[in-house]
């Protein structure tokens, strides 16, 4: 019993100490700068977990892949943020530029193609950090998992909305489950997309 307790304890220090490193990274970054390499160090650190690689100093490994992909994901993340922007303007604009009796279904068509971009955009995390590719071909294979797995992507945009109802209505609860384990669960999803194509 004292043993299980234990490991039990060193989960829940781990995945703690994961939030306080993305945090502190996070405003390493200035914020703007730093949420890309810190949310793509979390997962890395989560899929090495996933590997079995559970004994490597967190703080090292962390910085490791923080700056090892500070710019490239910096890069994508802006990249996001103009698909995002344009996505947001076409929304906005429907009421100005389209009958009455078709806005509904402009803006069906627009929250469907918003909801496959933050999809996209939550794949990439795992990409980057299971892959080495060049800056288009990580949203090519994030967007390819949106459509490859369907139950996955259904599942994490589930666990997606959960996990900001959580945030809103329990800040609590958010504080002790954090970015770690809303990254444990996607990664854990994608990961065994990975290992079913034999990437692994």
């Amino acid at each position: 019993m004292g043993k299980i307790i234990i490991q039990i304890a060193e989960v829940i220090y781990k995945f703690v100490a994961l939030n306080i490193l993305w945090l502190i990274f996070f405003l390493v970054g200035l914020g703007i700068f730093g949420f890309m390499p810190s949310t793509v160090a979390l997962f890395s650190i989560v899929r090495d977990w996933l590997r079995g690689d559970l004994d490597t100093s967190l703080f090292s490994r962390y910085l490791k892949y923080y700056k090892g992909e500070f710019v490239r994901s910096n890069i994508l993340g802006v990249l996001f943020m103009i698909l995002f922007y344009i996505i947001y303007v076409n929304f906005s604009f429907v009421s100005y530029y389209y009958d009455e009796s078709i806005q509904i279904y402009i803006y069906i068509i627009i929250a469907g193609f918003g909801t496959i971009l933050l999809m996209t955009f939550v794949n990439l995390f795992s990409v980057i950090a299971h892959f080495e590719y060049k800056i288009f071909q990580y949203i090519k294979v994030a967007a390819g998992l949106v459509f490859l797995k369907p139950i996955n992507t259904l599942f994490q945009l589930i666990w997606l909305v959960a996990y900001f109802i959580i945030a809103i209505n329990h800040p609590t609860i958010f504080v002790v489950i954090g970015v770690s384990v809303f990254a444990f669960v996607l990664m854990s999803i994608n990961y065994s997309t990975f290992k079913k194509l034999g990437a692994v």
